[in-house]
């Protein structure tokens, strides 16, 4: 993987989990439907990290023809997709 993949990367999950925490922590701070919300945006944002990870790997694989890994991490996106789903939408 090149440098500018790794880059990108480094500043997505950065700025991820800055958000994440400050959404979490004021989440809480915050009560009833605005605090539910900003708790939502804290999981579905902590659970774009791997995914994106995920993606990252799907897509170099599919690129380099080794399709039987492109296709199982396309299944476990599909899979993580749904979980952060659920999760999200609790309540």
């Amino acid at each position: 993987m090149s440098e500018a993949h790794l880059d990108w990367l480094t500043r997505w999950t950065n700025l991820a989990l800055a958000t994440a925490a400050c959404s979490a922590v004021v989440g809480i701070l915050v009560r009833g439907n605005v605090g539910a919300t900003l708790d939502a945006i804290a999981l579905v944002l902590l659970g774009t990290l791997p995914a994106l990870r995920v993606m990252v790997l799907a897509a170099r694989w599919g690129h380099d023809g080794d399709r039987r890994y492109a296709i199982a991490a396309v299944g476990l996106l599909l899979m993580m997709t749904f979980g952060v789903v659920v999760v999200a939408t609790w309540r």
